[in-house]
């Protein structure tokens, strides 16, 4: 038998090559049937030469009564909306054309012409794909990606670092770019400032995202345990070596983060250094160093400098894991982040407990006047405990206030001020005027207003709002 094969160059100057090969016949006839792509042929007067299983599938139709009937009368009886090979024909060009056939299903057909040497179209090929099984799968499709961003969410949802003051929104700008570069960090801040979150937020949005990023906690009393279980261990027993993993090791191509570096023993903090200058490291009881990628973030509330000046903290070790320092400041100090940060954790909530409540505006000025020693741990607890408190869908202030401070305030001492925690005098009188100041100017929106507001000249509130 004759094949031709067809290359498609400009104009459709078809080339006709006589494949002699039968193995080659074979081949491309195997192809063009197993294809789930319809392939439907005519020749140059409407008559149908070559169908593939596909099309057959697709139109529905008789192959005995199929070839060598021609698509006008295929049109004319209703197999399909409107002929590609027709319009081919008419127009001596490539067209596509939507068709809805005779079993109701609707397909895209692109048709194709192929020329002769002397410029007659010779055949029309036709390919075309069932528009509703593309849509089948492109909705399948889409709600696997929104199942991966629910997903995604999820994963995300305790390592974003939601910031709104413009302070934490540079912080957090940092944080972006430092994500991205393979370099060991040191987290500082307060108990409770989300820490460990900004550390999850760097290992999520890195290059790392998609390994391991696990946790040590160095305050841990048993040296020899938390030894083994940072860098692991080897061991002989009945002559055959046995070796267990530390997390150093399953870390790899991932993060580790040291949570409470500072308490980091100075035999193990050696051990660690080791790792930062050559990237590779000791297991307990081995004699062979071994190698890990494991990125390292170190955490800590204390100052790690004046340890180095007390000889508690290696200050080599310090240089190491410090070349990129960030300092998560106290939510007293972030004030505008606090009804940013309280309305997600009530919609963390919705979520948690399946119902639909929202912060009011009093209780957003509850919560903005406070000054939150517990950083965001005590406003995780205090928005969850009001919310569980609440019956109606608008958690109000003094419910707030209740979960605050244990008691409902009916004395009508919301204005006043409540102290948390034992600082220096003159240091609570700065932060109660920074607080105070910025609140009313938020809230009236002129130095004018606020001036009258708090009862002094508005030289004063400009003078603070400056200074702050």
């Amino acid at each position: 038998m004759m094949f031709r094969c067809f290359f498609a160059y400009p104009h459709f100057i078809l080339y006709n090559v006589t494949m002699k090969n039968k193995g080659i016949d074979n081949i491309y006839k195997i192809i063009v049937e197993s294809l789930g792509e319809e392939i439907f042929v005519s020749d140059g007067n409407g008559d149908v030469l070559f169908v593939n299983p596909a099309s057959i599938e697709i139109n529905e139709l008789d192959i005995e009564n199929i070839i060598g009937r021609n698509v006008r009368d295929l049109e004319r009886e209703g197999y399909f909306s409107e002929s590609s090979t027709l319009k081919v024909l008419r127009e001596r060009k490539p067209v596509s054309v939507l068709q809805k056939l005779k079993n109701g299903k609707r397909i895209i057909a692109s048709g194709v012409p192929i020329y002769n040497e002397d410029g007659t179209i010779d055949m029309v090929i036709t390919s075309s794909q069932d528009i509703d099984a593309v849509n089948t799968l492109l909705e399948t499709l889409d709600e696997r990606e929104a199942e991966i961003a629910t997903l995604r969410r999820e994963l995300y949802k305790n390592s974003d670092f939601y910031v709104s003051d413009p302070a934490t929104v540079k912080l957090k700008a940092a944080m972006d770019k430092v994500a991205s570069l393979d370099v060991p960090v040191l987290i500082t801040g307060e108990s409770g400032t989300g820490k460990q979150v900004a550390a999850r937020h760097i290992h999520f949005f890195g290059k790392r995202r998609e390994k391991p990023i696990l946790t040590v906690n160095c305050s841990s009393s048993d040296e020899s345990a938390l030894e083994k279980e940072i860098f692991g261990y080897e061991m002989e027993s009945a002559g055959d070596g046995q070796t267990k993993l530390g997390k150093l090791d399953l870390a790899s191509g991932g993060t580790l983060v040291f949570n409470n570096v500072a308490f980091l023993p100075l035999k193990l903090q050696s051990k660690l250094f080791e790792y930062l200058e050559t990237g590779r490291f000791h297991r307990t009881g081995g004699s062979e160093s071994v190698s890990s990628s494991a990125r390292i973030i170190a955490i800590t509330r204390k100052d790690l400098q004046s340890m180095c000046d007390e000889d508690t903290f290696l200050r080599s070790l310090y240089y190491k894991i410090s070349p990129v320092h960030i300092n998560i400041p106290p939510l007293r100090s972030r004030v505008k982040d606090i009804p940013y940060l309280s309305n997600q954790y009530v919609t963390m909530f919705n979520e948690k407990y399946h119902t639909k409540k929202i912060l009011s505006k009093d209780a957003l000025g509850v919560l903005t006047s406070h000054t939150w020693p517990g950083n965001l741990i005590e406003l995780d607890r205090t928005i969850e405990s009001a919310y569980i408190m609440t019956d109606e869908p608008v958690i109000k202030g003094d419910t707030i206030y209740t979960a605050i401070h244990g008691q409902s305030d009916v004395s009508g001492n919301k204005g006043k001020v409540y102290c948390e925690d034992i600082i220096p005098l003159k240091e609570a009188k700065h932060l109660l005027e920074e607080q105070l100041v910025k609140r009313a100017y938020e809230i009236y929106k002129t130095t004018h207003k606020t001036a009258e507001v708090l009862g002094v000249n508005q030289s004063t509130v400009s003078r603070i709002l400056r200074k702050y």
